[in-house]
């Protein structure tokens, strides 16, 4: 894939191109600090358009950061849907350094996809884990899949022992907590920053209808690492977002349950070879290794 005559479809001839240093699940690059070119290799068209105008409803939302702006249209390739977007400046956020101002940024971005048309989420997480991913036909079935490519490992063993019961007390939280478009997928390197202001908020590819908490606990677990972190994290977003005595209580749980999920993702992508093994390894390495986050 030649993304220098790729961006000519949108008469774009780009004379530097760069990838960045994250990132697993798309192809990147950016074009003269001008462009970013993505091309989808998770999603299809229909889910991509439907990001595009999502990304469209947050612009006249009076945010104090940007979201990704798309330029022209997005074009269909062998390798999945190509976007172009705006090229926005700034330095990825820090994990657990930068704290407050991610998760106030988070807060501002929940408020203002709680005042969205639910209609306008672009998938519906609101499942359970036998239905994360389409390449896995069942829980148990992945399971038994990946003691027979892993052998032994406590992350299997938590799985079995929890993955039932956390997914259970999941759905009884859809019928008695807050639901709203989330980003779900909050992270330091998601975050741009000048100056310590978060600057821009990237990367809406798996946003959708979830619980509200849910994007706090992802941020959480993607952001920070010591009690002192958490409660920064903590302090900002909800110095944005008013949180129910109930849904603090739920973010241990839902932590557990993202990585879970997390898991059953990156198990798809590796059942149909656009993961390797390692990588589903490190979930299971991080569902051995989860931590409770204290959140009062």
């Amino acid at each position: 894939m030649d993304p220098v005559e790729l961006a000519r479809g949108w008469g774009v001839r780009a004379r530097s191109v760069r990838r960045p240093e994250q990132g697993t699940n798309n192809a990147v690059w950016t074009l003269d600090d001008t462009y970013v070119l993505r091309v989808y290799r998770n999603l299809g068209l229909d889910r991509v358009l439907a990001e595009h105008r999502l990304l469209a409803a947050l612009g006249p939302a009076g945010l104090s950061f940007r979201v990704p702006t798309p330029v022209g249209p997005v074009r269909e390739t062998a390798d999945g849907p190509a976007a172009l977007f705006e090229y926005l400046p700034g330095t990825a956020g820090r994990r657990g350094a930068d704290g407050e101002a991610l998760g106030a940024a988070l807060g501002e971005l929940d408020a203002a996809l709680g005042t969205l048309d639910p209609g306008l989420a672009p998938t519906d997480w609101r499942v359970s884990l036998d239905e994360v991913h389409p390449a896995v036909p069942g829980l148990d079935v992945l399971l038994g899949d990946l003691r027979a490519a892993c052998g032994p490992h406590p992350g299997l063993d938590r799985m079995d022992r929890c993955a039932r019961e956390t997914d259970a007390a999941y759905r009884k939280m859809l019928v008695d907590l807050p639901v709203s478009i989330c980003h779900l997928d909050f992270a330091p390197g998601n975050a741009l920053l000048d100056g310590g202001r978060v600057t821009a908020v990237l990367d809406f590819e798996i946003a959708g209808l979830d619980l509200r908490v849910n994007d706090l606990a992802a941020g959480l677990a993607q952001s920070t690492d010591t009690a002192e972190e958490v409660a920064a994290f903590l302090r900002g977003y909800r110095s944005r977002v008013d949180l129910t005595d109930a849904e603090l209580a739920a973010v241990p749980l839902l932590a557990d349950l993202r990585a879970m999920s997390s898991l059953v993702w990156r198990a798809g992508r590796w059942r149909t070879g656009l993961s390797t093994l390692d990588e589903v390894v490190e979930r299971l390495d991080e569902i051995a290794l989860r931590r409770e986050f204290a959140v009062a």
